[in-house]
């Protein structure tokens, strides 16, 4: 039976928790967390403990604060990483520090987003360079059970991964913000006016999953001559807007690369 041992019982560890325990529930899943309150918070579905306890070919996934880091680090037993494959959701810590501070080349970064919350995140996945391709397939099932998983081999990608992955659902949830109060304003009720909202941008997103649908191609399709929208496209060019969504992502990429140091 596999062993998979999430390190914090935080929002994004009982968001993993949950997804493993609804999507693999052959694996044995150990929650590792010091605070009693979050503990006792828990469903009771999967073992939980204070302190970690390595096990044989542990998928040990690190979802604590990076700032808690060093502390886990130091209070590990000498070798206790050595056979385990690393996973961190932790913002910022470089694959370099992982490998350095638990001495294991098997690390591996992985970037959830909100949407994990509803089994639709979008997660990138970054191993290290001396992590096989069954290890990677191995993580890569784990945090399946969230949403989506993308791989990438260039750790520098996270930062910009980070910018439309990780900061991406705020940043639109921000701009429907805007459709919502049109709506209101139009004279819809706020459940309705979200409904139009949310139900609009669910069903943009499926259209874009289809083979060969590209943004592009999906609002030029929508479009006609003198049409509502192509009126509508023609104003947001006008006010520059995808020229200030690329500089929110741009601002959002060098913040993410100062953050990790």
């Amino acid at each position: 039976m596999e062993r998979i041992v999430v390190v914090g019982a935080g929002h994004m560890g009982s968001v993993v928790v949950r997804g493993l325990m609804d999507g693999m529930p052959q694996a044995e899943v150990v929650v590792v967390e010091p605070s009693a309150e979050h503990r006792a918070s828990l469903d009771g579905r999967a073992e939980v403990t204070a302190t970690y306890e390595p096990g044989p070919d542990d998928l040990l996934v690190l979802a604590i604060p990076p700032q808690a880091f060093d502390s886990f680090a130091d209070g590990l037993p000498q070798g206790a990483c050595a056979r385990a494959t690393v996973v961190s959701v932790m913002a910022g810590v470089r694959l370099e520090a992982l490998a350095s501070a638990l001495g294991t080349d098997t690390v591996l970064r992985a970037m959830p987003n909100l949407a994990s919350r509803v089994g639709q995140s979008m997660t990138v996945l970054c191993p290290g360079d001396q992590v096989p391709a069954a290890v990677v397939d191995r993580a890569k099932g784990a945090l399946a059970v969230i949403g989506k998983v993308l791989v990438v081999r260039d750790e520098s990608l996270l930062d910009p991964a980070t910018a439309v992955a990780g900061s991406g659902p705020a940043l639109v949830a921000h701009l429907a913000q805007s459709f919502t109060d049109f709506a209101r304003a139009a004279g819809f009720d706020a459940d309705d006016a979200l409904l139009l909202t949310s139900q609009m941008l669910r069903g943009t997103a499926d259209l874009l999953s289809q083979p060969g649908v590209t943004p592009e191609s999906l609002y030029q399709q929508a479009g006609t001559p003198n049409g509502t929208t192509t009126e509508g496209i023609a104003t947001l060019r006008e006010h520059r807007v995808g020229e200030s969504v690329r500089a929110a992502l741009e601002a959002t990429t060098e913040r993410a690369r100062e953050l990790a140091g």
